[in-house]
C-alpha cells in the first residue's frame, strides 16, 4: 500500500495529460458501460467507487473498486485501466505516486 502524507504533497503539482480531474470524469462517462446496470437488473441510482494510484512514471496502478455488483466493479476497473498516461505528482522536486479516488454514479430508468 502506498499512503502519502497530505500535508507534504501538493496536489496542484499533479498534472493529468488528458487534462484535469474533470477530464478523467469525462473519459469515464464516455467509456463506462452504463447499460450493464440494466442488464444486471439493478434499479435507481447506482454508485461505484474506484480508487487507483498514479505511480512515479504516470501509470495507473492498484485499481480497486466497490459497487453493488461484481460486474460493475470489473467494468470500473476496465475503464480506469484504459486511462492514458499522466504526468506524475511531484514532492520536493521528485516524482511521487498519488492515490486518486473517483465516484461514479448513474441512474437506471
Amino acid at each position: 500500500s502506498s499512503a502519502f502524507n497530505k500535508e507534504s504533497l501538493t496536489l496542484s503539482n499533479l498534472t493529468f495529460l488528458p487534462g484535469t480531474s474533470s477530464e478523467i470524469s469525462k473519459f469515464v462517462n464516455k467509456n463506462f458501460n452504463t447499460s450493464l446496470g440494466k442488464e444486471l437488473g439493478l434499479k435507481g441510482v447506482n454508485r461505484v467507487i474506484v480508487q487507483f494510484r498514479i505511480d512515479e512514471n504516470g501509470q495507473v496502478q492498484d485499481i480497486k473498486s466497490r459497487a453493488p455488483h461484481p460486474r460493475l466493479e470489473e467494468e470500473a476497473k476496465r475503464v480506469i485501466s484504459e486511462l492514458p498516461s499522466f504526468i506524475p505528482g511531484e514532492q520536493n522536486g521528485r516524482a511521487v505516486s498519488v492515490m486518486y479516488s473517483l465516484p461514479i454514479a448513474f441512474k437506471i430508468q
